[in-house]
């Protein structure tokens, strides 16, 4: 079978590395492809950083991850000429996404939680929406786009993705937003279309990569956050049981509004 993308992940932290294995199996046994995954440890941060030649790197900074896994992606995109798909560890892929990675947009991303109240509030609030940076996919067409948010990343003190993205997208006037129905696996679903820049964005419609899912809609991922299910041991349940009879997920999106007190909605449905 000629797969016409790539999926790649970042991995580093405790509560991220006992989650690999299983991550691994549900993509390869639903799209057919082994992904490449970078580990970050102590032992080879130095080298990583040198090798992406991202020397000015500060890992003080909020985020520094997503400037490492972006400058990876582009990398992997000269190489290859073919889409890059950047998948967060704490995403369970549970249907093939080759027909999401097909439709005809140069970039192609999730939708956050929240509306427009989604991280950041700022720029949600003028856009009425929030992306999620967690589930993307960058065609070849995209990289003057990425490459100059990449740049924006590298001279901010948020070094976050979404962020930066949320920002230039909030504060350029030169972009039209249009929403499209399409139908995936005979389910219809509204994404957002951004023109800018040359370029075509998509952001999905929030029920085909669902953040904090309750149910079982149809979804094509399902991205958990482990802090609301309560760990890591929680969240590997997720994996290989019923997702309507894990009463631990939260829908209140609570850390992505910067509210890291205790969920009162764990072990509610």
């Amino acid at each position: 079978m000629n797969i016409n993308y790539l999926i790649t992940s970042i991995c580093f932290g405790n509560k991220y590395i006992p989650l690999i294995e299983k991550w691994q199996e549900k993509i390869n046994k639903n799209c057919n492809m082994n992904p490449d995954i970078l580990i970050i440890n102590n032992l080879n941060i130095k080298k990583i950083i040198n090798d992406l030649n991202l020397n000015i790197l500060n890992l003080n900074h909020y985020a520094w991850w997503d400037i490492i896994r972006l400058k990876k992606n582009l990398k992997l995109i000269e190489i290859y000429n073919k889409p890059i798909v950047h998948i967060d560890m704490d995403i369970i892929i549970v249907k093939d996404i080759k027909n999401i990675i097909n439709l005809p947009y140069d970039i192609i991303i999730s939708k956050e939680i929240g509306e427009d109240n989604a991280y950041p509030q700022e720029y949600s609030k003028k856009l009425g929406f929030g992306i999620c940076s967690g589930f993307y996919s960058l065609k070849p067409e995209s990289q003057y786009f990425m490459n100059n948010i990449l740049k924006k990343m590298e001279e901010s003190n948020n070094y976050s993705d979404q962020y930066n993205i949320m920002k230039y997208l909030a504060e350029n006037n030169n972009k039209e937003i249009i929403y499209e129905k399409i139908i995936l696996d005979n389910k219809e679903y509204t994404n957002i279309i951004i023109n800018i820049d040359n370029i075509k964005i998509c952001v999905l419609d929030f029920n085909i990569i669902i953040r904090d899912p309750i149910i079982n809609n149809n979804q094509f991922g399902n991205h958990i956050n482990i802090d609301n299910v309560g760990g890591t041991n929680n969240f590997l349940k997720y994996f290989n049981e019923d997702l309507e009879k894990l009463p631990l997920t939260c829908r209140c999106g609570k850390t992505h509004l910067n509210d890291f007190n205790v969920c009162i909605h764990v072990n509610e449905r």
